[in-house]
């Protein structure tokens, strides 16, 4: 697995008005993982009980090499959100807990009602931790330069690691969970590295991984004793992976304000965790 971290230290401190308000609940510290719409706008919320927190996102961010949430985002690239701008920030009291369609309608509900509204405006800065894996149930080194078949696809992100037609996951014959320990024909290299499973002489990849060929309860590819019936073609596996976007959203300089002119201060809030995944398939 490949994994890029960058990483942001702030400390955080937090202040609110004085006056004679009483300032709402206005409490989130224990939900870290951040919702979101992505159909048309990116629309990100969290919710306690009837209150809730939103963050309306310009999807043109990031738009460079994916949409907001497959954006690898660092401390370099901060954005403000305000009351008039692309990106919002919103805090509503409701007389009810919403649901994802509060959110996610091109038409606003007219229910749960909304008690009272605050506007935000603050400095978003955004990290992410980027990784891929392949999800072959090998613990891989995160190293590029590691291609075992040398098709020019990294063992982590490679979904047959000796290119023999056999996804590595699938090469655990023992059934134990764990393909690095078979080695079917005592050769010393581990089928899931080995381009003839069998030492016959024929490469997996021509022969069947189905097909028994003389019924003594091996299949082809794994029994040297069967090597007289090749595939026309090899067989291969089209390669996928996943890519993870783990995003973690500081607002800086945050303040939101209601109609009464009343305002909620923060120096430094933490508005949560969006982990987003993406499969990628090769053709």
């Amino acid at each position: 697995m490949k994994k890029i971290t960058i990483i942001l230290v702030f400390l955080f401190t937090l202040s609110c008005d004085d006056g004679n308000f009483d300032i709402p609940e206005f409490d989130f510290a224990s939900i870290t993982e951040i919702n979101n719409c992505d159909d048309v706008d990116v629309v990100l919320y969290k919710i306690n009980g009837s209150e809730t927190l939103i963050i309306e996102i310009d999807p043109k961010l990031g738009v460079d090499d994916g949409t907001f949430l497959t954006h690898i985002w660092d401390d370099t690239t901060p954005f403000t959100v305000s009351e008039t701008g692309a990106n919002k920030i919103i805090y509503r009291i409701l007389d009810d807990t919403p649901t994802k369609d509060y959110y996610c309608q091109n038409i606003p509900p007219t229910t749960p009602v909304v008690i009272d509204e605050w506007q935000g405006t603050g400095v978003i800065i955004a990290r992410t931790d980027f990784t891929q894996d392949d999800n072959d149930t090998v613990d891989e080194a995160e190293d590029d330069t590691i291609d075992h078949d040398e098709d020019g696809i990294p063992d982590y992100i490679d979904s047959d690691d000796d290119d023999d037609g056999i996804p590595t996951k699938d090469e655990d014959v023992d059934g134990d969970g764990d393909p690095t320990n078979d080695d079917t024909d005592g050769d010393n290299i581990k089928n899931y590295l080995d381009e003839d499973d069998d030492e016959d002489g024929l490469l997996t990849a021509f022969e069947s991984n189905t097909e028994d060929d003389n019924g003594n309860g091996s299949k082809d590819y794994l029994d040297a004793e069967t090597n007289n019936n090749a595939l026309v073609e090899a067989r291969t596996v089209k390669n996928s992976y996943e890519e993870v976007y783990e995003t973690n959203m500081d607002i800086q300089s945050l303040k939101l304000t209601n109609n009464n002119g009343n305002t909620i201060n923060f120096d430094l809030y933490n508005f949560g965790t969006k982990t987003n995944k993406v499969t990628i398939i090769e053709e």
